[in-house]
């Protein structure tokens, strides 16, 4: 069985036995696994983002960058999405490949622009060089997802959707794509494409939980609790360690007439979580179902 190793240009850890990375698709590389957990990714730029509303919670933008980081700096994976700040780790799928002939060349200078200037909290300059690497290379599907996302964080979903649509339209298999375009659809409350969206993305990458939990917010608050409920244990059982699941999940129980089960999921929420922001209200509520 061949033995693992770290991709030299994203950090991915990779069979040693392939001849590309899955996630960056570079030619692999080697470099020795380091001993720490750490892994460096400026390649694949994952800013995770948990939006405390019914609609979207636990999301997050995926922006690509298909240049080789000169010195990439190491960064733990988050392990939780506990609070409204929380970043939700996005892992890719271990063999995403790309279609064939969709991967144009793009302008390096507008990517890294675009990726230091988001970094620095200078959206309206990540969205001028993102802009101008869409201009230079209109099929690009990398450059139309970075801009697509940057309009989401500035506010400007509606107009964000016109490039989701083309990057998943050129690229149709990659669950990255499929994601923040679910995403934005969710955060507009059209909750047909985007469960339609996590639904996909789902098939691509069936073992991400983030994936799972976003489709059955997406499934509840479009009305249908029923379809909820083992989607959200789906999203459980591949993260135990999440709080909000469980408190979601509870809600959820709630509404399906099931309050034992609810009193059960918000035990465990507290569990985990014993000292949040919202510890009395769940306890409030475990004693107001004790009552009925």
């Amino acid at each position: 069985m061949a033995h693992a190793v770290i991709c030299a240009a994203c950090g991915a850890k990779v069979k040693a036995d392939r001849a590309r990375c899955p996630r960056c698709r570079e030619p692999l590389v080697a470099k020795p696994a380091p001993a720490t957990a750490t892994t460096a990714s400026n390649q694949w730029l994952t800013i995770g983002m948990v939006v405390g509303c019914v609609a979207v919670a636990g999301l997050s933008l995926v922006i690509f960058n298909s240049t080789k980081p000169t010195a990439p700096a190491s960064t733990t994976r988050a392990t939780t999405a506990s609070n409204a700040h929380a970043p939700v780790p996005v892992r890719l799928p271990s063999d995403v490949e790309p279609a064939a002939g969709v991967a144009t060349p793009i302008a390096a200078a507008g990517l890294v622009g675009g990726e230091r200037a988001y970094n620095t909290g200078n959206f309206e300059g990540s969205l001028e060089a993102y802009q101008a690497a869409v201009a230079e290379h209109p099929d690009d599907p990398r450059a139309l997802n970075n801009l697509g996302q940057v309009l989401v964080r500035l506010g400007r979903t509606q107009e964000a959707i016109a490039y989701l649509d083309k990057a998943v339209e050129l690229t149709p298999d990659a669950w990255a794509y499929q994601f923040n375009r679910a995403r934005a659809y969710a955060q507009l409350k059209q909750w047909d494409p985007a469960i339609a969206g996590y639904r996909r993305a789902g098939q691509l990458f069936p073992d991400d939980y983030a994936t799972q939990y976003n489709l059955a917010k997406a499934l509840q608050a479009n009305g249908d609790v029923k379809a909820a409920l083992p989607v959200y244990e789906r999203a459980i059982a591949l993260a135990p360690g999440q709080p909000d699941f469980q408190l979601s999940y509870g809600l959820a129980l709630e509404a399906a007439s099931r309050p034992q089960d609810a009193a059960a999921a918000y035990r465990r929420y507290l569990e985990l979580e014993p000292g949040s922001a919202e510890a009395e209200k769940v306890k409030a509520r475990l004693a107001a179902l004790a009552g009925k």
